[in-house]
């Protein structure tokens, strides 16, 4: 059982998705989705501002680091050695693990105004996320 715990990661493959992950974050929920996003989930510009620290941003980047790290994992794991390949890993763990706990989330959020519209700005940002993650990944493959 030891073996299958044993991965070989590439870091520089790992640290650019989760750079990646930071930009898409950026264009998503600011000029691209942030407003809906806003309206969406019940948040005024005064909510969001009075949480601009720069600290805000430390979690996120912290959480893709992991996400990437654990899906170059699950990659070497499933013995995925293309993009392709590396992609359609992504998508798996996506949907049985982030997908489902983004849409129970939601589900229970009392200020969502439209719950599957809701899911599809959150959760496609998060396969958005998975599909960059798994490209960059792959080409490293």
């Amino acid at each position: 059982m030891e073996s299958t715990f044993e991965a070989d990661v590439n870091y520089l493959a790992v640290i650019l998705a989760a750079l990646a992950a930071q930009a898409l974050g950026f264009l998503w929920y600011g000029p691209l989705f942030g407003g809906r996003w806003m309206a969406l989930r019940g948040y005024s510009e005064a909510d969001v501002r009075a949480d601009a620290s720069p600290m805000v941003y430390v979690l996120p980047l912290l959480a893709a680091v992991l996400i990437a790290y654990v899906l170059a994992r699950l990659v070497d794991m499933a013995g995925a050695d293309s993009v392709g390949d590396c992609i359609a890993v992504a998508v798996f763990a996506w949907s049985g693990f982030t997908a489902t706990a983004t849409a129970m989330q939601i589900n229970f959020s009392p200020h969502a105004t439209n719950k599957p519209l809701l899911f599809a700005v959150e959760g496609g940002y998060y396969l958005a996320l998975f599909l960059i993650a798994g490209a960059i990944i792959g080409a490293f493959q």
